[in-house]
């Protein structure tokens, strides 16, 4: 083989070794996309209000940080509950990082309560309960700019109901749920007695 023919061959080999390394870079998010979708994944989420100030629904409340679950949980005296129903309760997870960090609920905390009513008797289950359908949804949220008490208390509705789960809502009487809630929750207003997962290992 000539030298020419050799260096002609050189030649492309290099031109295509340039060519998969440029390709290969070009896949490779520049340092700014990454620091970008970082800061993405680290935003601060806080509740929105409509021009009557209720506040809307988040739209990807189903979508958050479990953090505790209960079977008949009720306020109710004792033999005053209508009937039972799963409770999963819910965190934003821009504030359930906060309070892994700090141990603090944040201004802006939102926690989610969905309440579903027991499911049985449904094959291939041959025993047991189960959290069927969404009987309501409530939201429970840390805003002084809201609420000059500091937490607020709202309820969406149910699915069954008339209008079913409602886009916005006011918040709930200070008396309804506010006054119980300072006065029992083991932590800043929130029932952390009942949320194993808010709990330290």
């Amino acid at each position: 083989m000539s030298t020419l023919i050799r260096s002609v061959i050189y030649a492309a080999m290099a031109v295509l070794l340039l060519g998969a390394l440029v390709l290969a870079a070009s896949r490779v998010p520049p340092l700014q996309a990454q620091q970008a979708a970082s800061a993405a994944a680290g935003t601060v989420v806080m509740p929105q209000y409509d021009a009557a100030r209720n506040l809307r629904l988040p739209s990807g409340y189903r979508e958050w940080v479990l953090v505790g679950t209960s079977l008949g949980l009720s306020y109710a005296p004792a033999g005053q509950s209508s009937h039972q129903t799963f409770n999963a309760t819910l965190m934003e997870p821009s504030a359930y990082r906060h309070f892994l960090q700090t141990g603090q609920f944040r201004e802006g905390t939102m926690l989610a309560l969905i309440v579903q009513g027991i499911g049985t008797n449904q094959l291939p289950a041959r025993e047991g309960q189960f959290a069927s359908d969404i009987h309501g949804v409530e939201m429970a949220v840390k805003d002084k700019a809201r609420a000059p008490e500091g937490w607020a208390y709202y309820g969406f509705g149910s699915p069954t109901g008339s209008g079913g789960i409602r886009e916005s809502a006011a918040p709930q009487p200070k008396a309804s749920c506010f006054d119980c809630h300072a006065q029992h929750a083991a932590r800043d207003n929130v029932f952390t007695q009942f949320y194993g997962l808010l709990q330290k290992p």
